[in-house]
């Protein structure tokens, strides 16, 4: 019995001297093929890594590990670490296992996609609310942006029964931002038809270029103005009246008892 512990554990030295002896070859043996050359760290990924994730979450997860190779094979822009100053860079593309990590294989990561911005300028603290108006309530489409105008508003938008229209001042001075729809995006052009042979029918019809109206005037007013606007739009007629430098104008307009 002793004898076979003894032969169980002379097993097992060899076995932990024999594995021993293949990890230090194997790390020993990419040194022995630049034998006469000159080497150069790389990093490999040890495993699939997907696009999108970023050099600080690789070097977090250990995707990756060192080889030793031949300088003369490694493509030019290949990591031979991970610095901290790529942290918010990112995969552009996925890697498999086994592959050299390349500078160009990142990319700044997908930016947030901006909100498209106004056509027109608008104050800090100043929100743009719209009204549809026709054009003798806008000066006879005299007014542009950047003009100061009054706003009239006259209640009830029909009169009925006892209650009388009356007109007074809403909102004494506000400012035009915007006048008419917002032109459409520029659109790719048309591409041209076949040039007509002499036996066509007629010529094909010159396009029709688009009109904007100027019904819709946008104004900067501030979150308590827009209230007050928006409700009357909504119950009553708005007039604009444009100011003049000196003119001095104070709201009068009390809604009427129910």
């Amino acid at each position: 019995m002793r004898r076979r512990i003894l032969i169980l554990l002379a097993a097992a030295m060899l076995a932990m001297v024999s594995v021993a002896a293949v990890v230090a070859y194997a790390r020993g043996a990419d040194r022995r093929a630049l034998q006469g050359q000159t080497g150069r760290w790389v990093l490999l990924a040890t495993t699939r890594i997907p696009d999108g994730t970023t050099v600080a979450e690789i070097r977090s997860k250990k995707l990756t590990r060192q080889v030793l190779m031949p300088a003369q094979t490694v493509p030019s822009g290949a990591l031979d670490k991970l610095d901290r100053s790529l942290d918010a860079m990112a995969l552009s593309a996925p890697l498999q296992p086994d592959q050299l990590l390349l500078r160009g294989q990142f990319g700044t990561g997908n930016a947030p996609t901006a909100s498209p911005s106004p056509t027109f300028p608008l104050p800090a603290d100043k929100i743009a609310v719209s009204v549809d108006l026709g054009m003798a309530p806008q000066v006879a489409g005299n007014v542009d942006p950047g003009d100061k105008v009054v706003v009239f508003l006259t209640y009830p938008k029909v009169p009925s029964g006892q209650a009388k229209q009356v007109t007074a001042v809403l909102l004494p001075s506000v400012t035009v931002i915007s006048v008419g729809e917002r032109s459409p995006r520029t659109a790719a052009p048309p591409t041209p038809a076949p040039a007509a042979s002499p036996s066509s029918a007629s010529p094909a019809p010159a396009p029709t270029p688009v009109t904007l109206q100027r019904y819709v005037v946008t104004v900067a007013v501030t979150p308590a103005e827009g209230e007050r606007l928006i409700f009357a739009y909504n119950t009553g007629l708005l007039h604009l009246g444009l100011l003049g430098s000196g003119v001095k104008v104070t709201p009068e307009f009390t809604w009427p008892a129910a």
